[in-house]
């Protein structure tokens, strides 16, 4: 089960999750790129800091995934696809937050 986040909830939502998140980057090539940033969010537009192969990667593809995983206050957790709106210097991303959900965890037997 999944609930929709409103995007202009979405910096009070992130906020319950703590300051880091994970940052999902595809690669056509190979394994996904999934890297630890401290999201600093405005509104919709979320700045994370990522590593040049990251960064690359965006530049090709422009579009991630953000995770927030559920933690003692949040059951469930969040997940924000963006898409690139500008890459900034030493590695800096801007996007904008496209959907948000919060999602229930896998049962466990």
């Amino acid at each position: 089960m999944s609930m929709e986040v409103k995007l202009e909830d979405l910096p009070e939502t992130a906020r319950a999750y703590g300051p880091t998140a994970y940052a999902v980057v595809s690669d056509p090539d190979g394994a996904p790129r999934i890297t630890h940033v401290a999201p600093r969010i405005a509104g919709a537009t979320i700045t994370i800091g990522l590593g040049r192969s990251s960064v690359e990667l965006l530049r090709q593809h422009g579009t991630l995934g953000l995770l927030w995983p559920a933690n003692d206050r949040e059951s469930m957790s969040l997940i924000v696809d963006a898409t690139v709106d500008e890459i900034l210097e030493d590695g800096e991303v801007r996007v904008w937050a496209v959907t948000g959900v919060r999602h229930r965890p896998a049962p466990v037997a």
